[in-house]
């Protein structure tokens, strides 16, 4: 019933279509799996030593602990103006950034100029 009028197996086509989904969604998967492997040995790293991961690339060990509290307060800061949350939330992000700014700073780790105030 796959076959066609010039001998071409339809089924086996589409088999192998889905064939080629399933490793690239399992390829996928592995990659998401190592991810979270390593996000939870980060994790288990803080909070048993308090120690940060290494650092990636040009980037300094802290550097994305910054810049993630930034963008956090950032985008609170909007949401407030929006109404999207509550009001004084952005005062409490803004109190967290520089808590953490003041931890990172504390531990001995740098934090760039830009993060500064």
């Amino acid at each position: 019933m796959g076959n066609t009028d010039t001998g071409t197996d339809a089924v086996a086509v589409i088999n192998a279509y889905f064939a080629e989904r399933l490793e690239k969604a399992r390829a996928e998967a592995e990659k998401a799996n190592a991810k979270l492997a390593q996000a939870q040995e980060d994790a288990a790293a803080f909070t048993e030593r308090q120690e940060l991961p290494p650092a990636v690339g040009a980037m300094k060990q802290g550097w994305a602990l910054a810049s993630w509290v930034t963008e956090r307060a950032t985008c609170i800061a909007s949401d407030e103006i929006n109404g999207k949350v509550r009001r004084g939330q952005y005062q409490q992000a803004k109190a967290e950034r520089a808590a953490v700014l003041a931890w990172l700073e504390g531990n001995g780790y740098e934090v760039p100029g830009p993060f500064k105030d």
